[in-house]
């Protein structure tokens, strides 16, 4: 391990957790000795990543730092946040959970416990992508999206099968479909397999800013449970995980905003 390049990430994770910083409060935190924090500080500031405030003396990060997390999406950070809440889950309940959210029409697989899960008949990779209409966690994530945005892509839906040659949506039970989602809290969708036939339960993650940014979904064998057995193990379990997440997301948030001030 680079002894310097271990304490500078230290040292840059210290400020990620706070608006500013002395050297002798970082010195204190990562028991470091305060004569080769001010040598990291001054390369961090060298390099622009941090400065010093005139008024009180203390350092804070710079927007350049945003650099250092160019290709990072918020979507892989939601991957990253998700996994412990993914594996608490799987442990638990055997079955295999996966966290989904939509990229244009389809639905794209950013994290799951295919591999962990001793019950999951399909194992299906980081990135894979269904339609959207053919998922739970599609259904799910259009009921709490904001109208407008769900429109357009309904529309976009609409205008695709027509020239597919497609079965053309019905508007009207599409919206009922939309609603009673909303009014449960979860969507589901069964799922005609060769071997198994299975039911995905699926539950939306919002932020506190009344935000949908994505959905959990576990799968289980249909012969294992009845619906409604299902619903009442799995739902609160998922709904757990989603708010555990979606709190995590929000910090991130209040977090940026704060460096980008």
């Amino acid at each position: 391990m680079i002894r310097s390049l271990s304490r500078g990430l230290d040292i840059l994770s210290v400020f990620n957790r706070r608006d500013s910083a002395s050297a002798a409060e970082i010195a204190k935190e990562l028991k470091m000795p305060r004569s080769s924090v001010y040598r990291i500080l001054d390369t961090l500031i060298e390099k622009d990543f941090i400065y010093q405030h005139n008024s009180d003396k203390r350092f804070r990060l710079t927007q350049k730092i945003r650099s250092l997390s160019d290709g990072y999406t918020d979507e892989d950070h939601m991957a990253n946040i998700s996994r412990n809440f993914l594996e608490k889950f799987t442990n638990k309940h055997n079955w295999p959970v996966a966290l989904a959210t939509i990229s244009g029409l389809e639905i794209v697989i950013r994290e799951n416990t295919d591999q962990l899960s001793p019950f999951a008949v399909e194992k299906f990779t980081i990135g894979y992508r269904m339609p959207i209409l053919n998922t739970a966690s599609g259904l799910c994530i259009l009921a709490y999206m904001p109208k407008d945005r769900r429109k357009l892509i309904f529309e976009t839906l609409l205008d695709t099968n027509r020239k597919t040659k497609k079965n053309i949506l019905d508007i009207k039970n599409f919206n009922k479909k939309m609603s009673a989602i909303t009014k449960l809290g979860y969507s589901t969708m069964n799922r005609t397999r060769r071997f198994d036939d299975q039911i995905a339960i699926s539950v939306p993650i919002i932020t506190e800013y009344q935000e949908v940014k994505g959905a959990l979904t576990v799968r289980y064998s249909k012969s294992a449970h009845t619906l409604n057995k299902a619903i009442q193990i799995f739902v609160p379990s998922l709904t757990k995980a989603a708010n555990g997440i979606a709190s995590r997301i929000y910090l991130h948030i209040n977090r940026q905003r704060k460096i980008l001030k």
